[in-house]
């Protein structure tokens, strides 16, 4: 009900953009694919379910590749190198070391990172951005709180989750930095170059444990793994890079994490998983503060 409630206030508030519909829609398709990572591909190698998912967005957006300029393919590639593989690497690899619960508590931290890089590539960094930033953090780090113990590896399971929120985070705010030259007449060309990056960096890792377990993938995970590259992947990386471009970098920094409150009650009310529910209301309006921070801090800016 909180959700919804912040869900709503975004679309009426003056404020809003007409391009926040697309973070949106990204957050709430995101927010079922926890729940199809954790109770439906739990078993498959998570770099091979990383190079999939690349693969997938790869072949959707193929038939749209123009001719570009070779620095703008190459500083596409990177960007999506970066955003997409690189944080898909990291993430893989902090598996190894927490929980799955833990890693999307330490990816909260995300809305931060966009804050800071944005504030220092324009060497401005207002402080109720960043307090709006922090606010989503902790909203989204308390819904998914279960408790946290320092043990063995733990320390490089954050660190590594760390690494791939900053990749998620530079890669969104190189995205949004590019002007409008660089993409031409199609936006969509330009992001399979992206993807292409993303492709290449997963595909060293992902190849070898995707031969050594593809006998055993069931239908269904075939099925579930085309989706997740064709829409979760493909379709929402485009849209929420699209939507980002389009909003200020503080809104940006907020919706990262809108999708955690979202991911919950999709988990309970989908996937019958348990929930505190008390934490997960506390979280929801952690984050609806921080949405109505972002007013207060634009006419400050003004």
């Amino acid at each position: 009900m909180l959700c919804a409630v912040g869900i709503d206030l975004v679309f009426l508030s003056p404020y809003a953009s007409a391009r926040m519909p697309a973070l949106l829609l990204t957050s709430f398709i995101w927010a079922l694919s926890f729940g199809l990572l954790g109770n439906c591909l739990s078993g498959l190698p998570a770099s091979f379910v990383a190079l999939a998912r690349m693969a997938g967005s790869f072949a959707v957006f193929l038939p749209f590749v123009r001719k570009a300029p070779l620095s703008h393919a190459v500083g596409m590639m990177g960007i999506g190198a970066v955003q997409f593989g690189g944080m898909y690497l990291f993430y893989i690899a902090a598996f190894h070391y927490l929980p799955s619960h833990q890693v999307a508590l330490f990816t909260a931290t995300t809305p931060i990172y966009v804050v800071l890089i944005d504030g220092l590539m324009k060497k401005n960094l207002p402080p109720l951005h960043l307090a709006a930033a922090i606010l989503a953090a902790m909203g989204g780090a308390g819904i998914l709180w279960k408790g946290y113990s320092s043990g063995n590896g733990e320390l490089t399971g954050i660190v590594l989750v760390q690494l791939s929120n900053l990749c998620f985070a530079a890669g969104q705010i190189a995205y949004i930095s590019l002007k409008n030259s660089w993409f031409g007449r199609s936006e969509a060309s330009c992001f399979a170059y992206a993807y292409a990056g993303a492709l290449l960096v997963t595909l060293p890792s992902g190849l070898p444990s995707g031969l050594a377990c593809w006998q055993g993938i069931s239908t269904v995970q075939w099925w579930l793994l085309t989706y997740l590259g064709v829409i979760a992947s493909g379709v929402c990386f485009f849209l929420w890079n699209y939507g980002a471009r389009r909003v200020t970098p503080v809104k940006l920094a907020i919706m990262n994490n809108l999708k955690i409150p979202l991911a919950a009650m999709t988990s309970l009310l989908l996937f019958r998983e348990h929930s505190n529910m008390f934490l997960l209301s506390i979280g929801c309006l952690l984050i609806l503060a921080s949405f109505l921070i972002v007013p207060i801090s634009l006419k400050n800016d003004a």
